[in-house]
């Protein structure tokens, strides 16, 4: 795999990451993905209009990912995300758990 096909799962796992880390109140705590789940949903749209060869493939500018915790505890996170193209359709999803190392 390329590693421009890597960047909407990167996208999609900074996103996730990211909301995990916001319920701790230790910035030096360790946060690990315990599972990660994708799904494409459309091909993405560049931000000239053009259409991207695939969902896998895209052209990163314009494109913006957002996470969200829905649940979890102590040591455990579970979050959501979701990858926008240019034109704000959705392209992908993402759910993930993430586990936090012990204080």
């Amino acid at each position: 795999m390329a590693p421009d096909e890597m960047l909407p799962i990167r996208l999609l796992h900074d996103a996730l990451r990211t909301a995990a880390r916001q319920r701790l109140t230790d910035p030096q705590r360790a946060v690990v993905a315990a599972d990660l789940s994708l799904v494409f949903c459309a091909p993405p749209v560049a931000v000239d209009g053009a259409p991207g060869t695939a969902p896998s493939a895209p052209p990163a500018e314009g494109w913006l990912a957002h996470g969200q915790v829905t649940g979890g505890g102590r040591s455990v996170c579970f979050c959501e995300a979701e990858l926008r193209d240019a034109t704000q359709r959705t392209v992908a999803r993402a759910m993930g758990t993430f586990r936090y190392a012990p204080a």
